[in-house]
């Protein structure tokens, strides 16, 4: 008896993903280093420093947009990687998008169950340690530990499951559902240390996400302010071509919000299967940037 093929299979959807870096930039690069490396190579060092700060307690960096096409689940995975290969403490990436988002699905992994089903075991092991997730939570090749989404009509239970396992892991990527008021990605937020919240490079994308943030600073959540960083990708070539940079670094400086710009990758934008090791060495760069940036809002509280 035949069976329906498994259209959400990674390995089957996704054909074949070009590299961030063409061979002729990658050739360009390492030429680049050996002229100039020294710099560079202490640029990222500091960087992947304050990557590896330790924390006290568990930190929850939830990562969220206004409108979607922002390319909010890439800037999660591509986080979660970053920590998970840069510390030596667990690192988890969950989905909190109550109708099942894409995290898992661009982490490569397929048929990891539902954030609804899990969540009961997930809870009941809590008071163990790591080994007790094993039979329950996937794993990427580079060890990033990934909890599905998928929690209909349940919008505490991201927040509830993640703020549950945060003493079993040090850092804790959450990507957030579709838009900033909808009851699951509030919930999260209100108990995130620290929210990444991603723009894309266009005029109206930066205006919208301006609009937000002015929100929330002429409310009594203005300090909220102090745990964010702004993530500006640059999908759009079109849109990224028309933005004027220096009036959007100043929109989100004024509020004392850092601002990261995460450079147009071919990786990230086939929207396929994130390989870390495919991605751009320009966009690793500045995510690693855009990882300490959240990490050290995240340590503030």
């Amino acid at each position: 008896m035949s069976t329906a093929p498994n259209w959400a299979d990674p390995a089957r959807l996704a054909g074949r993903v070009a590299s961030g870096d063409s061979p002729a930039r990658r050739l360009w690069r390492s030429a680049s280093r050996m002229l100039a490396g020294s710099q560079e190579s202490r640029e990222l060092a500091e960087l992947v420093a304050a990557v590896q700060l330790p924390v006290t307690t568990g930190r929850r960096i939830a990562v969220t947009s206004v409108r979607g096409g922002a390319g909010k689940s890439a800037v999660a995975a591509l986080l979660a990687s970053v920590y998970a290969a840069r510390r030596a403490d667990a690192v988890l990436a969950a989905d909190a998008d109550p109708d099942g988002g894409s995290l898992a699905w661009r982490l490569g992994l397929a048929g990891t169950g539902t954030l609804a089903t899990l969540a009961p075991r997930l809870l009941a092991a809590r008071g163990g340690d790591l080994r007790g997730l094993e039979q329950f939570l996937p794993r990427t090749g580079t060890g990033l530990w990934v909890l599905p989404g998928g929690a209909p009509e349940q919008p505490r239970l991201a927040r509830d499951v993640t703020r549950a396992l945060s003493r079993l892991f040090a850092v804790c990527v959450i990507d957030c559902g579709r838009g900033m008021d909808s009851p699951a990605t509030v919930e999260v937020l209100s108990e995130a240390h620290a929210v990444v919240v991603v723009t894309p490079a266009t005029p109206d994308g930066v205006r919208t996400t301006f609009v937000a943030l002015d929100r929330v600073a002429r409310t009594d959540r203005a300090a909220s302010l102090r745990r964010v960083v702004v993530a500006l990708t640059r999908l759009n070539t079109e849109g990224r071509v028309a933005l004027r940079d220096g009036v959007a670094h100043q929109a989100f400086t004024r509020y004392g919000v850092p601002l990261v710009t995460l450079p147009y990758d071919r990786h990230l934008a086939a929207a396929s299967i994130i390989t870390p090791s495919r991605v751009g060495e320009a966009t690793l760069v500045e995510a690693t940037r855009l990882a300490g940036q959240a990490l050290a809002r995240a340590r503030q509280l």
